[in-house]
């Protein structure tokens, strides 16, 4: 099943992995049951220990009991209640995985909600494009569904990068070009450039970075020294151990500047899931059909006639449940 990558959850400041949100879901449930044994405990303490978000989010999950209870998810408690009392420690297990996929998304909604308050420095929603001009010349175009923030000061220049994707085009302080680095930061780790275009995603896993002109440094968040110097023409992905060449540059890096997604024999599964990135709700499809390969070049401005146009294309069946729930699947 091909589903549109939710935002990170935050917590203590910093932004939480959605999988990391996940798996302390996961032992919160298990702990509420009680159907946990000695060696859960021992796994429990050893993931805790494991990497400091995993800390913080089970932190974040206990903060938040008071207010989780109160969310609206009493089928699964009751469920989770029953298959205690009756101490099969697999049906516990399995409620409580159900419950986790309540508990974690109403979680991270309430969580994400109190963070949206503290507004962005610029913002667009799903589906826009904009142009951002900078007091230094430097500028800034926003991808869908995309937040920065600006930290510029008389000793740096930095953006944050807290979800989406950018293109950077950086500028100077009245033409010097011998002023400080601009640096973009991410969940992932930094990106340092200096006259330089480039662009820099943040996904889930990692943040993708593509450079078209210059030169910049990508510098993972958890391994100083690390670092890895980019070469126009190419492209890297960043995690918060590692940076490494991941090709080069191509059709798929600027097409959104123009509107459009690029597809060059990918499979229906992430075309669908970067569509989905343009249009509100989800765009969702089997394992079989999500092996059919897309190319193409689709105009982003009306997803839906996209939509018909793979269903012409792929001879697959597009059902609209909703406006937001689309689900491509095999042609009977």
């Amino acid at each position: 099943m091909s589903l549109r990558a939710g935002p990170m959850m935050y917590a203590g400041g910093q932004p939480l992995a959605p999988h990391v949100a996940e798996q302390a879901s996961r032992w919160y449930v298990l702990f509420l049951s009680g159907a946990q044994t000695e060696d859960d405990e021992r796994a429990w303490r050893d993931w805790r220990a494991a990497d400091p978000d995993h800390e913080r989010a089970w932190s974040h999950l206990t903060r938040a009991d008071a207010r989780m209870r109160d969310l609206p998810a009493k089928a699964a408690y009751d469920a989770l209640s029953a298959a205690s009392r009756q101490r099969g420690r697999r049906k516990v297990l399995r409620a409580a995985a159900f419950l986790a996929t309540c508990i974690g998304p109403a979680l991270w909604a309430a969580d994400r909600s109190r963070w949206l308050h503290i507004s962005p420095d610029h913002a667009t929603d799903v589906g826009e494009r904009r142009e951002v001009h900078l007091a230094d010349g430097t500028h800034v175009t926003l991808d869908t569904d995309t937040r920065i923030d600006v930290r510029f000061s008389a000793s740096e220049r930095i953006l944050r990068l807290r979800q989406g994707q950018i293109l950077v085009a950086t500028g100077h302080r009245g033409g010097d070009a011998s002023t400080m680095p601009l640096r973009v930061d991410t969940y992932h780790g930094s990106i340092t450039a200096l006259g330089t275009r480039f662009s820099v995603r943040q996904q889930d896993d990692a943040a993708q970075v593509a450079l078209f002109e210059g030169a910049v440094e990508i510098q993972p968040a958890q391994r100083q020294g690390a670092g890895l110097v980019l070469s126009a023409g190419q492209t890297a992905r960043c995690t918060r151990l590692r940076a490494e060449l991941a090709g080069v540059v191509g059709a798929g890096n600027t097409a959104w500047l123009r509107g459009e997604l690029a597809a060059d024999d990918m499979p229906l599964s992430q075309f669908l899931e970067e569509l989905s990135r343009y249009r509100p709700g989800v765009i969702s499809c089997d394992e079989q059909t999500g092996r059919l390969r897309v190319s193409g070049l689709f105009p982003l401005a009306d997803t839906d006639r996209v939509l018909e146009a793979i269903g012409r294309l792929l001879k697959v069946k597009i059902s609209r449940f909703t406006p937001y729930w689309v689900v491509v699947s095999a042609q009977a």
